[in-house]
């Protein structure tokens, strides 16, 4: 598998490269293999369709060796280990990782009772085609075999901000022309003859275009065999929602008995709208947070669902002195969690899966690499592969040899 992983750092990441490897190489070559006798039909048909090279052969576009070990790992992990927490992915691939440190408290922790995958994946190296084969792959299986716990119909795409969640709507609804978004112009459709084979490709696009909701209509539009919700995490964050706290609150925020209330802020607290005369508050920007106990209800409400985080880092904790604390978006996924035990899935992709903790009071910060990465294709990996630019650093030995502008 490509990438280096750290033992004491990605021990998911290593033993399953371990454990894979070769089965990879027979996938490739022959089509055969545990990556097909070990699967659902649905799956070994996908997994040879997309690797298999024969059939890479007939196409122009692929996916490069770190897209494939992302996918084949998840596979792995989720269909033939089929554990139902990291806690079991733990004990099946690195029990040992679990005696060092604060791993064992970690991965037990009620956060991780589920299914649970990080991908690190340099950035430019394409994670929203895994995504895409990842959604292909659960959404099939969910069809052929509904009873079948480890796959579901109901996504959840988690973009950190505009510019992402903007590519994921290019990526599944297509690009805008005159105003409306074209099917015709979407990742999806634009390299289908390497997503999905030609048997299931009107099922799929159909599924996809009746499917997708975007952040406004999370809870609201009605779809059929199931739904893909995009969106960024700050409709979900919960920081207008009274069942969270808001990341920035401390005690001051909470009122004593006997304390005087204020009637406006009051009123502003139990009422999802406020009337107001000022541009800010036109009805489109007022229901806002009416919106996000929608979407977190109908989230709740549904029997499975994948979450998809893109740009996970951004999103997964934040720091606070020497302790990493739960974003407020996380506790969301906590309580969407909740209602569906191993049918709820969690899928991380970052090129800096960790969260930095500590550097409080002049000391250095330090990184905490997040538990789940079960692959690990670095920038150097990916530089190897030709797939970034390189990067180079220029030095110069007089600063007057620079031809600064400062216009």
């Amino acid at each position: 598998m490509s990438g280096a992983p750290v033992l004491d750092r990605f021990p998911l990441a290593e033993g399953i490269t371990q454990r894979i490897t070769d089965a990879i190489d027979e996938l490739v070559e022959s089509g055969s293999g545990m990556f097909v006798n070990e699967v659902s039909p649905v799956t070994a048909e996908l997994l040879r369709y997309w690797f298999q090279r024969d059939y890479c052969a007939l196409r122009s576009a692929n996916f490069h060796e770190g897209q494939r070990d992302a996918i084949l790992a998840i596979v792995y992990a989720h269909e033939i280990l089929g554990a139902a927490t990291l806690a079991e992915l733990y004990n099946q691939i690195a029990p040992q990782a679990m005696l060092s440190g604060d791993v064992l408290g970690e991965v037990t922790d009620s956060r991780n009772g589920h299914p649970k995958y990080a991908a690190k994946m340099a950035t430019g190296t394409g994670k929203t085609w895994v995504l895409n084969a990842l959604m292909v792959w659960q959404h099939l299986n969910s069809v052929a075999a509904p009873e079948d716990e480890r796959f579901t119909s109901n996504f959840l795409l988690v973009a950190p901000g505009l510019i992402v969640y903007e590519r994921l709507l290019d990526s599944f609804q297509g690009r805008i022309v005159d105003g409306q978004r074209v099917f015709e112009t979407s990742d999806m459709f634009g390299v289908r003859d390497l997503f999905v084979p030609d048997t299931y490709r009107q099922q799929v696009f159909g599924f996809i275009q009746s499917s997708v909701v975007t952040k406004r209509d999370i809870g609201r539009k009605v779809t059929g065999s199931g739904v893909i919700a995009i969106t960024n995490w700050h409709l979900l964050a919960g920081q207008e929602d009274p069942d969270f706290l808001d990341e920035e609150s401390d005690e001051s925020d909470f009122l004593s008995l006997g304390a005087d209330i204020d009637e406006k802020e009051m009123a502003r607290d139990l009422l999802p709208l406020s009337p107001g005369v000022a541009a800010g508050n036109a009805l489109d920007v007022l229901d806002r947070r009416h919106r996000r106990g929608e979407a977190l209800d109908f989230l709740k409400d549904l029997s499975g669902l994948v979450v998809f985080n893109d740009e996970a880092h951004h999103i997964h904790a934040l720091k606070k002195g020497a302790e990493v604390t739960e974003v407020e978006w996380q506790k969301s996924l906590r309580a969407i969690a909740a209602t569906k035990g191993r049918r709820f899935i969690q899928v991380d992709f970052s090129a800096t899966p960790y969260n930095e903790v500590g550097g409080g009071r002049g000391k250095e910060s330090s990184k905490k690499f997040f538990p789940h990465i079960v692959v690990d294709f670095d920038l150097r990996a990916a530089m190897s592969k030709g797939l970034v630019k390189t990067l180079l650093l220029d030095k110069r030995k007089e600063i007057a040899a620079l031809p600064l502008d400062f216009k």
